[in-house]
């Protein structure tokens, strides 16, 4: 029996001695089974430094040690579920051992016996050999114990989770479960508590700074201790056999990692420097080897669960290279399979539970951006210069890239032609990185700087406000940041919340309540304060800084984990092109938003249906940020700035009440109804004349855009006094009520009714039955480009000239273009739509191939633009000009 079992340990061991070379190392082969433990089973688990601090349990069973690596250790609150890696069998040799294991080799690092003793399945009957038990509860994935430990006791469960691999191909994902006992303790963090070894005391430094117990691929087994001479000989033959590079690095970089980190800047620099996209995510540090992943944020937190489908890919390209690496990157969300804003992946940062994750992972489908490569195997690359780090990561993962494991792009000395592409995509900024420059491990360093476009930073929550009126939890957030010791006030800001978003919020801040202001200088309030523990980190929008310090309309964005309170500061605005000897032009922060839509002028060409669509809200966004010089503009920011409901006063006794001005309307970009408000209020003197005396059909979004709309042509009955309304007689003779454009108080009444668009009429009151003007509707196949939409544009206007007709045009709100043709005073609209009949047939049959008139989609080629003249008849309507389109 003995040599039965001996046989099935050494075939259960065969991947653990696959993955060791045991000429190099002396880990325990496992070749000689250790004895019976005589009807007890033995655990270990152990405390271990590698590319990243976890824990491995050790359960004996079929004369080895079923093992599992837990990231964050075992947890004696039950209500805490701890993920558990399944990992190869351990040969029971390895029970006893602490010390430290060489860099370089498999698993390097130190490692500590943090409790040991004996477990019992609590299945199973009395007299009934127990690994029974335990290889029944390990094939069910159902396996409940109790430890008998120096510091576990009592009952825990190990649960696999129901995608894990119980092939053994993949790694098995598992869940450490304590049982409520006698045992268990909801206050005790047990691993922070105990923080040295159980058998001799030492903590993980001593161990790692210790002689004894060390495995050493270069010592021999019974080999005395080499002279000094000699050793000094090895050490310099060693050197020369590795990359110079290798041969300096010190050992503190073999044996941690963390992010290097990117100044606040505001030129573009001149001469050797690189640029890269700045993305809006979660930086991490991914930990990769042919048989683990690990994701690990800036402040150290493990978001591997959280992202599957991110560790899938790393594990797929760590096996195809065979070998060890440590990524530098950003975890993104991906909305049509580009990256997103951070408020998609928000949802799944803080998800816990399996299934969650899978729904997550589904609906939100995230990839890591790569930028760095730290450590490519047994080569550190810390001390190399950017261009070296750059080619390492080019050559190992640019041929294994995937949609879920993506390379930055990087464009070395062209800081402009990126931050044109940063306008125009709508990212946040750039980064601008050194190309000479070494990592730095830990540091702000200037060799990389951050060059923002846009006012979005981070703040702590230092208290909040008590909600008015019908607003539930709380009114407003007080933000600060940290000047050295000082935790100084910036603003509030209550826009941004959804209802769920202001209960998650209020569950946050509810236990760092304390009775004191943390802020230097208490901020005076409109409703009651209430002050925090000044803990959580959120990401705020704004239109800029006032001369007295404070945020001018912040807006919420979401929480930010990955980010420590003590690291925010007050950053800088926005970047500032700097002149430089290639006499680049000087555009000073205030003027993004107008190089911004002169560069969405220039890509219109060649964007794409998906891209046009993307940036059209954002630019509608940044609109917004206009001078409080506009009366109604700075009424509408007060309001906003205290609970976001109020009386617009528009003078002469009209007044508008609004509310929920901090409703998100654009989920992605967080626009509200209250920026909705303020754009239309700043543009009033160019959309006003082409709205006035014409009636509005509107269409509403009372959930936000990816709600259900419905479009509105009577005026019903509860209208605010001040708002236009006429009555008109339809087709059939009957008389209806209708909103009637010309004035802000009606424009900013269809928002507040949830609008985003207004679309007039062609005709006007006391005319609707004549036209003012006939429109032709480019509207594109799924596979024509704006390109095709443009030529065919340049067409249209060759026929409506060749009649002698005038036209001007705009753009219809994603990919098409609207083109308008005047038309005589008195002009039926019968009348008007045969113009635009006859303008579209012309085009159509002279350009078959590229244009059409067929009504029918399916008939229609999807590389065609539709050329539609029906858009003429009375009551039909297209979105003004100057709208915001959803």
């Amino acid at each position: 029996m003995a040599t039965a079992a001996g046989g099935k340990a050494r075939t259960l061991l065969a991947e653990y001695r696959r993955k060791r070379d045991f000429k190099k190392t002396r880990e325990p082969s496992g070749d000689k089974p250790a004895a019976a433990n005589k009807g007890t089973l033995r655990f270990v688990i152990q405390k271990h430094a590698a590319s990243h601090l976890h824990f491995d349990l050790r359960l004996e069973c079929d004369g080895v040690m079923k093992s599992w690596a837990v990231p964050k250790g075992p947890s004696l609150d039950p209500g805490v579920k701890r993920l558990a890696m399944q990992v190869e069998d351990h040969p029971i040799g390895y029970n006893t051992f602490e010390g430290t294991i060489p860099q370089g080799e498999y698993g390097g690092g130190t490692v500590m016996l943090w409790d040991n003793g004996t477990y019992r399945p609590e299945k199973g009957t009395s007299g009934e050999d127990p690994e029974i038990a335990v290889r029944d509860g390990l094939r069910k994935g159902d396996l409940k114990i109790s430890f008998h430990g120096k510091r576990l006791h009592g009952s825990f469960a190990l649960v696999r989770m129901k995608f894990g691999d119980r092939s053994g191909a993949g790694k098995p994902q598992w869940l450490l479960i304590k049982h409520r006992d006698e045992h268990s303790d909801a206050d005790s963090d047990v691993v922070a508590e105990n923080m040295s070894s159980v058998t001799t005391g030492r903590t993980m430094e001593e161990i790692g700074a210790g002689k004894t117990k060390v495995w050493n691929s270069n010592r021999g087994t019974a080999e005395p201790p080499p002279k000094k001479a000699a050793a000094k000989s090895k050490r310099a033959v060693a050197a020369k056999r590795r990359p110079a590079s290798e041969a300096a690095k010190p050992a503190a970089a073999m044996t941690s990692f963390e992010p290097m980190y990117a100044t606040v800047g505001t030129d573009i620099p001149a001469g050797d420097w690189t640029f890269e996209p700045k993305y809006d995510g979660m930086r991490v540090l991914a930990f990769t080897t042919p048989d683990e992943v690990r994701l690990i944020t800036r402040n150290g937190k493990d978001k591997s669960s959280q992202f599957p489908e991110i560790v899938q890919a790393l594990e797929a390209i760590a096996r195809k290279t065979k070998r060890s690496l440590v990524l530098d990157g950003e975890i993104v969300a991906l909305l049509d399979g580009e990256p997103a804003r951070f408020q998609e992946l928000q949802g799944r940062m803080h998800v816990k539970e399996t299934a969650s994750i899978a729904r997550h992972s589904a609906a939100t489908p995230a990839a890591l951006v790569l930028f760095d490569m730290l450590l490519d195997g047994d080569n550190v690359l810390v001390r190399e210069p950017w261009t070296v780090r750059r080619e390492a990561l080019l050559k190992r993962i640019e041929k294994l890239a995937t949609d879920r494991i993506q390379i930055t792009e990087s464009l070395p000395r062209k800081g402009e032609r990126m931050l044109e592409q940063a306008r125009k995509n709508g990212w946040e900024g750039i980064i601008a990185k050194k190309m000479d420059s070494r990592y730095e491990p830990g540091n702000r360093s200037r060799s990389w700087l951050k060059l923002k476009i846009e006012c979005r930073q981070e703040f702590v929550i230092g208290g909040y406000t008590e909600p008015r009126n019908s607003r539930e939890h709380f009114g407003a957030l007080l933000l600060g940041y940290y000047d050295g010791g000082r935790f100084i006030y910036a603003g509030h800001s209550g826009g941004g919340f959804t209802r769920a978003g202001l209960a998650e919020m209020f569950r946050k801040l509810e236990p760092l309540e304390q009775k004191a202001s943390p802020f230097e200088e208490t901020p005076k309030t409109n409703e009651r304060a209430h002050w925090v523990k000044p803990k959580i980190v959120v990401e705020v929008k704004f239109s800029e800084w006032t001369a007295d310090r404070r945020l001018r309309q912040p807006i919420y964005l979401g929480v930010r984990e990955d980010k420590k309170a003590r690291d925010v500061g007050r950053e800088g605005t926005s970047v500032q092109r700097k002149k430089t000897a290639k006499a680049e032009k000087t555009v000073k922060a205030a003027k993004t938003v107008k190089t911004a839509k002169t560069a969405k002028t220039k890509q219109a060409a060649s964007a794409s249906p998906k891209s046009a669509k993307k940036t059209s809200v954002k630019k509608a966004a940044r609109k917004t940020n206009r001078s409080s010089s506009n009366p109604v503009v700075a009424q509408l920011e007060k309001i906003d700035q205290a609970n976001g409901n109020g009386i617009v006063d528009f003078g002469k006794g009209r007044k508008l009440p609004v509310s929920n001005l901090g409703k998100i309307f654009f989920p992605r970009d967080r626009v509200t109804k209250g920026d909705l408000m303020r754009y239309y209020a700043s543009i009033a003197d160019f959309i006003l004349p082409v709205l006035a005396h014409r009636p509005l059909v509107l269409k509403r979004f009372p959930g936000g855009i990816d709600g259900q709309s419905f479009y509105q042509q009577n005026a019903g009955d509860k209208v605010p006094s001040g708002v236009r309304v006429e009555t008109i007689t339809n087709d059939a003779g009957e008389k209806q009520q209708r909103i009637v454009g010309g004035d802000l108080l009606t424009l900013l009444y269809t928002i507040q009714l949830a609008s985003v668009s207004v679309d007039p009429w062609h005709s006007r009151i006391g005319s609707l039955d004549f036209a003012d003007y006939t429109i032709v509707d480019l509207d594109p196949g799924p596979r024509a480009n704006f390109a095709r939409v443009i030529e065919v544009a340049g067409w249209c206007k060759e026929v409506i000239e060749s009649y002698k007709l005038t036209a001007a045009i705009k753009t219809s709100g994603s990919t098409g273009l609207h083109i308008y043709i005047p038309l005589p005073p008195k002009t039926p609209t019968e009348a008007a739509t045969l113009v635009a009949q006859v303008v579209a047939t012309r085009v159509a049959e002279q350009h078959p191939r590229e244009a059409t008139i067929e009504r029918s989609v399916k008939a229609r080629g999807g590389a065609t633009v539709y050329v539609d003249y029906l858009q003429n008849i009375k009551g039909k309507t297209i979105a003004s000009a100057y709208c915001v389109r959803a």
